[in-house]
């Protein structure tokens, strides 16, 4: 209602047990969409009082204000705040979401560049991995060779290797005289 005070008769108030918009409109406390609405029929009743004041400087009577109450309790009326109020909500659900999807991709977005900052360029992850492999290549080799000259010897090994026939020598025996 204006905060313009006026002198004359103000309107009686209304008896509780005539004004059923909240039940009209709310059907249980989780039912946010009839919350949303009864608020946005209080705007409207605001509205309207204030418009009887534009109009004709003096508040609403009570009767003015019952007809409005009654046009607002209506079922078309009632289904018009609740589509309204719904339409609110959704609006209101997708900006929430957007904003939160948008803080996530960022978030995202922030995460990647740290672990590709942190992370090792592809070269030097490829030289890496030559290394490594060359290493256990050579590792292999050795245990190999040692595996073979163990069961036919470091000499035949060595001939083996670089391809020539490597023959033992015997000692010769020189007769005493």
């Amino acid at each position: 209602m204006s905060s313009q005070t006026t002198s004359g008769p103000q309107p009686a108030p209304l008896a509780l047990n005539t004004h059923t918009t909240y039940a009209s409109l709310v059907n249980a406390d989780e039912d946010m969409i009839g919350h949303v609405a009864y608020a946005l029929y209080k705007r409207d009743k605001l509205k309207f009082c204030d418009s009887i004041v534009a109009l004709h400087q003096r508040p609403a009577s009570a009767s003015e204000v019952d007809v409005f109450i009654h046009s607002a309790n209506l079922p078309t009326r009632v289904e018009s705040y609740r589509t309204e109020a719904e339409q609110l909500l959704e609006r209101f659900s997708e900006a929430v979401l957007d904003v939160t999807l948008r803080q996530l991709q960022d978030e995202m977005n922030r995460e990647l560049v740290r672990q590709l900052k942190e992370s090792k360029s592809f070269s030097k992850a490829v030289v890496e991995n030559l290394v490594a492999n060359m290493l256990a290549i050579a590792v292999t080799a050795l245990f190999v060779l040692i595996l073979y000259a163990s069961r036919i010897g470091v000499v035949p090994l060595i001939g083996d290797i670089f391809g020539f026939d490597v023959k033992e020598k015997t000692a010769v025996v020189q007769p005493q005289s």
